[in-house]
């Protein structure tokens, strides 16, 4: 699924973040904190969809590529954004 707008807003866990310039490459804001940018890495993968991946703000490129920019984005997100509490395990131990 391609991004094709210069300026989308995405909602995930209880927060609303930017991302905002246009191909190939979208700032990923909140707030006005730059968190990173989603980038198209190849513009026509094996199944003919743009392929994306994440550049942090330093530069680096990110580790998770695809083409589902927004798993990609929110998947990011929860290991950038001080913000988003890490998830539960999902299990409760006993205090004795």
């Amino acid at each position: 699924m391609a991004l094709e707008a210069d300026t989308t807003t995405l909602s995930h866990r209880d927060f609303s973040y930017q991302l905002s310039g246009g191909a190939p490459a979208w700032a990923i804001t909140r707030d006005d904190t730059l968190f990173g940018h989603l980038v198209i890495k190849s513009p026509a993968g094996e199944e003919g969809e743009p392929v994306y991946t994440i550049r942090t703000p330093d530069g680096e490129e990110g580790n998770v590529e695809g083409t589902d920019w927004e798993q990609i984005v929110k998947a990011y997100l929860n290991d950038v954004d001080p913000g988003i509490a890490p998830a539960s395990s999902g299990s409760s131990a006993a205090t004795p």
